[in-house]
């Protein structure tokens, strides 16, 4: 086979849109376009009826509402953490952080005493309270 010496063809934008084309070019709904850019922009006649816009004018428009929309965001110095829990410790610390459940925090141990026999009387107090029938006020 014979190599293709051809030149890919390139899609070119036109630098006049017309005004149906437009609004989709700066990604917005027409109802939009009509009401914040178009006020803004020059438009000229194309054909009898056609409305055209400068694609260059258009661009220059999208830039300076981008800037002026801009939200400044606060560049936070901690963003670039390291992606595992383990580097950056200092030595002696715990390769990896103690995480307790939400329910550990009232935790009731103490040194040298098992709690296991409180729990569970504690436990069979509150089964006992809503297993038990209901007392009739009447």
């Amino acid at each position: 086979m014979a190599k293709s010496t051809a030149l890919p063809i390139k899609e070119t934008t036109p630098r006049f849109l017309r005004a149906s084309t437009a609004p989709a070019y700066l990604g917005m709904c027409r109802e939009e376009f009509n009401k914040t850019v178009r006020p803004n922009v020059r438009e000229f006649p194309i054909g009898k009826q056609g409305v055209g816009f400068d694609r260059i004018e258009l661009d220059e428009w999208a830039d300076s509402w981008a800037e002026s929309m801009a939200i400044e965001k606060q560049a936070d110095r901690d963003n670039n953490r390291p992606r595992s829990e383990r580097q950056g410790k200092k030595k002696g610390q715990l390769p990896w952080p103690k995480k307790l459940s939400p329910g550990s925090s009232k935790c009731r141990t103490a040194s040298g005493r098992s709690t296991k026999n409180i729990e569970e009387s504690e436990f069979k107090r509150v089964l006992a309270l809503v297993t038990a029938p209901k007392q009739n006020n009447t």
